[in-house]
């Protein structure tokens, strides 16, 4: 999971994102302990602060930094998923074919997804009353 990367952003900002991606997007990477962050190949390729970020979190470890690509496909997924949030689970008003056309995917797909986040949202909510 790369959730990590959205934190980097938040905390950074996110042309600290951008440049982690495009430096070391798709590797799988040493983090270095905090002591040789600063000083390290790592922070020559993605800034020091970017590797003293990581360094907290991953010291010691190998990590995997998302792709560009990969990095662009969850945030389309991501964005298709508000939309059709925004347009409603049950009674959605904007069709499955407008959003489909507009995210340039299938409208099957936008039928499964929402069926999929119904489902979801159904698991979340308590069968039984609290309080009768």
């Amino acid at each position: 999971m790369t959730a990590w990367i959205d934190e980097l952003e938040r905390d950074l900002g996110q042309a600290a994102r951008l440049r982690v991606i495009a430096n070391a997007g798709g590797q799988r990477r040493d983090i270095p302990r905090p002591e040789h962050a600063e000083l390290s190949v790592l922070a020559a390729e993605i800034g020091a602060d970017a590797v003293r970020w990581l360094a907290q979190r991953f010291a010691g470890t190998k990590i995997d930094f998302p792709s560009h690509r990969g990095n662009e496909t969850q945030r389309r997924a991501s964005l298709l998923r508000a939309a059709i949030l925004d347009a409603g689970l049950t009674q959605p008003s904007r069709s499955a074919n407008d959003i489909a056309r507009e995210f340039g995917v299938t409208s099957m797909w936008v039928r499964k997804l929402r069926a999929e986040m119904r489902s979801d949202m159904s698991g979340l909510q308590p069968e039984l009353p609290l309080f009768d």
